[in-house]
This record gives structure tokens, C-alpha cells and sequence, in this order.
């Protein structure tokens, strides 16, 4: 948990105090001349972070407030503070700024004016707005609105559904990375010691004995992100239900829900949650748990039964999005095993997800749109049919995104399989000698797929051919045109050679296919493909000409490397203001620091040039942000240009050659221009022809 300057000052401020003598929040509001709302307001974070800390913190009404910790405990509660101070908010820290932000906002009570945010934070009213802004996209998600109302405050508007979703996924975001408004002390097998601020911890502690003990009672198996999900959300609802909120309607009758096995489990631990918390009987929480629960993966494997009629609609959907992905990718995934299984059990939940509007977060959405965009065109082609198809709320982008991966992988083992050598064992009779002819076989060459065995006058190449048997394995002379060799049964070591020797060939042959278009179009490219290659061909040699490097003096920000990366493409102050416009506005729309290269990257587009340009700025001595060192600074820009959309996949593909590309990335560390240029232009030309081929498989 993240501790605010203001509360680290109170706790100093605390420390300072015998432990038998209160201060008031008077005298806290005088030392730092702040009023004593704002004092009452920061309570509570301090209050939490000592908690978090294993600091007793009391609250004496009428008296005053008091750390109850002898002398040598708050010296060591001091030195914590001095360690912690580098992690105090400050103005740079603007991910964590925004996670506190929204916090706030989704626990507050009552509308909070702006002032409060603006003095916790020690921020401009500016930064305020450009925070709320970025903010409201993440409440749209949940269907909340983020209202600012003039003499009001700060507030949300949306249903009790939609603020519990978004809160539970808030928790479990900051359970999950240890930071902000949620102390995680420990996430062991036992599942316990999970502590959750702004929710009382008797709450879920108890929630969490419900959930172990419903876990054992109903043969429930839940995985650690759904058992998170699931505490968090209970647990909410149980402090929401206690002060009066409540779910009125879930959108669904209790007669079709009744009929899940989903509500039975909803059943029991709302029967738990009433006896444990003396809860009122509200049917629509009964009723919405039970849709949460279709959301959220807790059965096992074994109990998953394809005869039930809601899991024949899974099997049939999984099988149908199999099917239209398949089409659009031109490969038939018929023979994989594996993908209509694993992808079923991720399509469960996922149903479950979009029938109660539950969203999801995919911080690999942009990766899979990006490395694996046709993939992930195929999976959103394949989920719109379905949406229709099934009468189900259409897919959003972070649910296609983890559909993709399935995709992927499937592919892969594909891809593998493609790479393995079939082989057909014959004998004279297909008996006997080929069965020692086998296990010699399958103890030598383990990757050798063997599809069995079969008499020497039973071959027919044909039939070999239409089951894709690369090569017979012969313990006799063969009389036919395709491929075989002959070996001993014992597989004596000339054996081995001659064998070694056919798969390297074979192997040789099949990679030799995969990189060769299956089909050359006999229709000529059209006047817009044969522009496309142009350009693109005189975009990467003006790119190459454009690749500038240079080593800083010593810097001592983020802010000076911008402003120095300004000037390495400028040739006039004036031009050096423009390119420092375009990399300070982007830098401050989203955190520009690349972990892969531990550099920034500066980018933008610019009206005044006309091709796309590279450069590179070494830092000696680097420089140290928040627990990250920054080695230097990549700077991309790219026409403005509309039209233009060879320079920004141009740009994009460098990156992607750094990230696969070792010397590519060391060249760069070095700041080694020429060799720099030498290997990407190597990269460059290969991904020129990349495009080339794909335009002609694609007509």
C-alpha cells in the first residue's frame, strides 16, 4: 500500500508523542496547516497502513489519536518511513496516482469535492482533470458514470451490480500486484491472512472460513484468481448489504436460475453469510451470487457432465467458434484434441461472464491484436457468429484477446506436428520382427510419430499419402515408388546412419514447403498492392538513411531526457519545440518506459516530415525512477499523414526486431550506428518480403 506525503506526515507527527499522551487533530491541522476535515480524511489510510505494518493505531473519541507502541518499536516505525519515503505520491507517479484516485472514488460515501484530491495528492487542478479523464474510460467499462458536478463533488452514478463489479475487480487488481489501497500479507495454499482495506477484517476473515469450508462441503475447486474474485466480491457485498445497498434485481428469474447447480453453491453460502452476519433473506443476492458463480470456474474437471443441457450448449458453441476460426484461418483443427477441450473449459465461465455483464481484464489485449492479428481477426469473426447464432451479449475485445491464446497454441502444436516425421513399420507379414523393429524404434528416435504396422503386400501409396505418412520403416526389400528404407530389426548402428540421414532429408524438405506459398495466384496484383510495395520499399530506404544516435551529457530526469531526444532530429529551435510538444504529450498520455529495453520510447507523428525516422540516445551514467533504470531513450517519428499506414508498421516491426533480435538490441545498447543499420536493414528486407508473399497468398 502506497502512503500519501500527508499521512506519512501525521505518523511523524504520532511518533513524536509519548504513547500515554493523545494529540488532538487540532494540533495536527496547526503543525500542518491543513484544516482538521482533511486530517479526518487522511485517517483512515493511516490507520490502514499501520495496520498493514503490524502498528497498533488508536482512536480515542473526545480524546485524541495515539500510536500504542513503545519507544523502541516507533524508532523502528521512523526508519520504515525513511526506507518507504521514496514510494510517497508524487506528481511523476501518475499510474499510482490514478489506481489512488480510483479508490477513493469507488469507496467514497458522499461526493468528494476536488480540493480534497488536489491537496492529498499535491496536485494542480489540471492534472486533476487529465487523471478523471482517463479515469472515466475504466467506469464505462463497468457501466458506471463518472460525474463531476460544480459545488457538489466528485461522484459515480450506475446500478449496485455494476459498482460491485467494478470494486471487485479494483481489489483483486491491487491484491494481485501488492500495491495502492490493498495489503496482501500472504496468498498461501490455505488461502489465508488476505486482508482487504475499506472492508472490516472480521468481514473476510470470516468469508474466507465460509468459502474453505464450502470448498471441502460441495467438492468445489476453485483456482486462486477465481477463489480472489470470489472473496473479494462476498465480501464487498456482505459491507454493502451491512449499510444498506442492496441488489434489487438480477435480471434473471429465479425459475431459470434454480435449475443451475450454480445456485445450489449460491444457496449454501448465502445461508452461511446470513448466519454468520445476521443478514436479511434478499432472494436477488441469492440470485445474482449464482450468475457470479457461472462466471468464475469452480468445479472440476471431472464433474464437468456434456449431458446436461447448459454444457451440450458450451460443447456445441466451443465446436462452432472452432469451426468458423478454422474457416477464416484456412487450417482445420478436426485432428487437434486438446483445443475444443481446453477452450470449452475457458468458454464455461466466460458465457457465465457476459450473460451477468461481468467484465474482464486482458493486459495482453494489445500484444495478441498486434503479434497475432489474423489470429485474433479469426477468433472476433468466430464470436460475432456465435453472439447471434446463441442469442449471447457480444464478445468484448478482452474476451476475444484470451480466446486468441487457445488459437495460438493450437497452432503451435500444429506446427510441431508439421515438423515430426510419420513412419509405417512393414515386415513380410506385419507381424513378428516389427514389433522389436517398434520399441528400437521409439527408444532411438522418440519424436518418430510410428502409425503402426502393415504387411509388405498391403502397401498402398495412396492410402500412405492421403494419411500423411512421410516414410516406411521395411525389414525387407521393397518394389514401390515410395519413400521407404530398409534396416535390421536390432537397428545395428549402419542402420541408425542411413536412418539419420532419410529424416534430416525429410525434415530439410518440409521446412522447405513451409516457407513456400502452397499456391502462387495466377491473378496479377492490382495497382493499389503494386503502390503498397512501393512505398513501403521507399519508406525503409529513406528509414535507413534517418538512423541518428547520440550520447547524452549527464542527465537527472525523465524530463531532461525529453527534452534532450527533442533536438536529435531538430535542425531549428523551432523544430526542436514541435518534436518536444509531440513526445512530452504522449509521454503524459501513458508511462513511455519499455521494461524489455529498460529505455523510453519517444514517439509521435509530425506534420512537417515526410518519411519515418529512428534514433537512439545512450544515457552514462544512466538514470534511476521508482525502482527502474532507464539506459536510454529509442525516439520514432512517422508522417502525419493519414494515409500513410507503411511507416507506422514500419515502426512497429523495429520494435518487434529488437525484442527477437539480440544483436539488433545490443547494437543499439552500444550505440554502434553502423552496425546497427547493417542488421536492421537484414531485418528490414525480410519483413519486405514477408509483405510481398503475403499479398500474393492473399489473392
Amino acid at each position: 500500500m502506497l502512503l500519501t506525503q500527508r499521512a506519512e506526515d501525521i505518523i511523524r507527527i504520532l511518533i513524536r508523542f509519548p504513547q500515554d499522551n493523545p494529540v488532538t487533530t487540532a494540533i495536527i491541522s496547526e503543525e500542518l496547516n491543513i484544516s482538521s476535515r482533511s486530517i479526518q480524511r487522511e485517517l483512515p489510510g493511516v490507520e490502514q497502513w499501520l495496520a498493514a505494518e503490524g502498528y497498533r493505531f488508536v482512536r480515542k473519541r473526545s480524546v485524541g489519536l495515539l500510536l500504542d507502541e513503545p519507544d523502541s518499536r516507533k524508532r523502528d516505525l521512523l526508519a520504515l518511513l525513511d526506507l518507504s519515503k521514496s514510494t510517497a505520491v508524487t506528481v511523476d507517479d501518475r499510474r499510482d496516482r490514478q489506481i489512488i484516485l480510483r479508490h477513493e472514488i469507488l469507496f467514497a460515501a458522499e461526493p468528494v469535492k476536488s480540493y480534497y484530491f488536489t491537496e492529498k495528492l499535491g496536485i494542480s487542478d489540471g492534472t486533476l482533470t487529465n487523471d478523471l479523464n482517463q479515469l472515466e474510460s475504466w467506469f464505462e467499462k463497468y457501466h458506471l458514470n463518472l460525474v463531476r458536478r460544480q459545488g457538489l463533488g466528485i461522484f459515480l452514478e450506475g446500478s449496485e451490480i455494476s459498482r460491485r463489479q467494478a470494486v471487485t475487480s479494483h481489489i483483486c487488481s491491487q491484491l494481485s500486484q501488492r500495491k495502492n489501497s490493498v495489503s496482501m500479507q500472504s496468498l498461501d495454499s490455505s488461502r489465508q491472512s488476505i486482508r482487504i482495506s475499506e472492508i472490516p477484517e472480521q468481514i473476510t476473515a470470516s468469508v474466507t472460513q465460509i468459502l474453505t469450508n464450502g470448498e471441502k462441503r460441495l467438492s468445489l475447486r476453485l483456482s486462486d484468481n477465481g477463489y480472489l474474485h470470489l472473496l473479494a466480491y462476498i465480501s464487498y457485498s456482505v459491507y454493502r448489504i451491512q449499510q444498506g445497498f442492496t441488489i434489487e434485481n438480477a435480471g434473471t428469474s429465479d425459475a431459470e436460475l434454480s435449475m443451475e447447480p450454480e445456485f445450489a453453491v449460491a444457496e449454501y453460502l448465502m445461508r452461511q453469510l446470513r448466519h454468520n452476519f445476521s443478514l436479511p433473506i434478499i432472494e436477488s443476492e441469492t440470485e445474482y451470487l449464482t450468475i457470479f458463480l457461472t462466471g468464475v470456474r469452480i468445479w472440476p474437471a471431472s464433474r464437468r457432465d456434456l449431458t446436461t443441457k447448459r454444457d451440450f450448449d458450451i460443447h456445441q458453441i466451443t465446436l462452432s467458434i472452432i469451426k468458423i476460426a478454422g474457416d477464416n484461418l484456412g487450417v482445420d483443427f478436426g485432428d487437434d484434441s486438446k483445443l475444443p477441450t481446453e477452450l470449452g473449459t475457458h468458454i464455461q465461465p466466460t458465457i457465465g461472464r457476459l450473460r451477468a455483464g461481468i467484465p474482464i481484464e486482458n493486459p495482453l489485449l494489445k500484444d495478441f491484436q498486434t503479434n497475432y492479428e489474423k489470429i485474433y481477426r479469426a477468433c472476433e469473426n468466430g464470436c460475432a457468429s456465435l453472439s447471434e447464432m446463441y442469442e449471447l451479449p457480444s464478445f468484448p475485445a478482452t474476451e476475444i484477446g484470451f480466446i486468441t491464446i487457445y488459437f495460438v497454441m493450437a497452432l503451435d502444436r500444429k506446427a510441431k506436428l508439421n515438423r515430426r516425421i510419420s513412419a509405417i513399420i512393414v515386415c513380410p507379414t506385419g507381424i513378428g520382427s516389427s514389433r522389436l523393429l517398434a520399441e528400437n524404434l521409439k527408444k532411438e528416435y522418440p519424436d518418430l510419430d510410428i502409425r503402426g504396422t502393415m504387411s509388405a503386400f498391403d502397401i498402398n501409396p495412396e492410402k500412405l499419402a492421403a494419411q500423411n505418412i512421410d516414410l516406411i520403416v521395411s525389414t525387407v526389400k521393397l518394389d514401390t515408388s515410395y519413400r521407404w528404407i530398409r534396416v535390421s530389426p536390432i537397428l545395428a548402428k549402419q542402420d541408425r546412419m542411413l536412418l539419420n540421414s532419410k529424416i534430416k532429408l525429410i525434415l530439410l524438405q518440409k521446412q522447405r514447403q513451409e516457407q513456400t506459398p502452397s499456391a502462387i495466384p495466377a491473378a496479377p496484383l492490382n495497382r493499389d498492392d503494386v503502390a503498397y510495395i512501393s512505398i513501403l520499399g521507399n519508406e525503409i530506404y529513406h528509414l535507413l538513411d534517418n538512423i541518428r544516435f547520440g550520447r547524452a551529457p549527464v542527465l537527472q530526469n525523465r524530463e531532461d531526457i525529453i527534452v534532450h531526444a527533442a533536438s536529435l532530429f531538430a535542425d531549428t529551435p523551432e523544430m526542436e519545440r514541435h518534436f518536444y510538444e509531440i513526445i512530452k504529450k504522449r509521454d503524459q498520455l501513458a508511462d513511455t518506459y519499455m521494461k524489455p529495453f529498460h529505455t523510453l520510447f519517444l514517439h509521435g507523428k509530425s506534420p512537417d516530415i515526410a518519411h519515418p525516422c529512428f534514433g537512439y540516445i545512450h544515457l552514462e551514467p544512466p538514470i534511476y525512477e521508482n525502482g527502474r533504470i532507464i539506459l536510454g531513450a529509442i525516439i520514432s517519428f512517422i508522417p502525419e499523414e493519414s494515409n500513410n499506414k507503411t511507416a507506422a508498421s514500419l515502426a512497429s516491426e523495429i520494435v518487434g526486431a529488437l525484442l527477437q533480435e539480440p544483436d539488433l538490441l545490443a547494437a543499439l545498447r552500444k550505440a554502434d550506428d553502423e552496425l546497427f543499420a547493417s542488421l536492421l536493414e537484414v531485418s528490414l528486407l525480410k519483413y519486405y518480403k514477408r509483405c510481398v508473399l503475403s499479398l500474393l497468398s492473399a489473392k
